[in-house]
């Protein structure tokens, strides 16, 4: 094994190795290796997305994809393995595998592993974060209120998404809010 540097970083690359076929020829084979990393991708809960895995040189080996936070295998070469059917996986021929996963939910987030099966195991990982935007919850959120002058009230806003809302108050007419003296 060797490195490469590229653009200031190391890259493992294998070393061919041989194999002695009849007539005495020989034929030149490739460990697999990984092309590119996995991306980290944001997606929108309900949107669709698409993870790639680049594999040069993978011969005759197979290409998983493993929900790494859920311990679940998804999908082995051109087979869906999880009974999910929001999976899919797809290959360009070349040497891209594809993992799709439609109307992405919120258990969807977490870490995503491309495996190849060699020995020992080569594998490398990706995160999907899911967004949701926010949204005020309505049946517990205080209704228009008519307070009498100097007296106190109490205002209750609940909202929800990921990443947690900031709940932030303003007066309609664009005035302070003066709360004992302070605003």
């Amino acid at each position: 094994m060797y490195l490469i540097q590229r653009g200031g970083s190391y890259r493992h690359k294998q070393k061919p190795y041989s194999s002695s076929a009849l007539g005495g020829q020989t034929e030149m084979s490739f460990e697999p290796e990984f092309a590119e990393p996995i991306p980290n991708i944001t997606v929108s809960a309900g949107r669709d997305v698409s993870i790639p895995c680049v594999v040069d040189h993978l011969g005759s080996y197979r290409v998983a994809w493993i929900h790494t936070d859920r311990s679940t295998l998804l999908t082995l070469a051109t087979r869906v393995i999880t009974r999910n059917s929001r999976y899919q996986v797809s290959h360009n021929s070349h040497r891209t595998w594809w993992l799709h996963i439609k109307n992405v939910q919120m258990r969807d987030r977490g870490q995503y592993m491309c495996q190849i099966n060699t020995s020992p195991m080569k594998n490398q990982v990706g995160y999907i974060k899911v967004v949701v935007p926010p949204q005020i919850d309505e049946s517990v959120t205080s209704k228009d209120t008519d307070v009498r002058e100097g007296e106190n009230v109490s205002l209750k806003c609940i909202a929800s998404g990921s990443p947690e809302p900031e709940v932030t108050w303003r007066r309609e007419d664009g005035e302070e809010i003066s709360m004992d003296s302070k605003k």
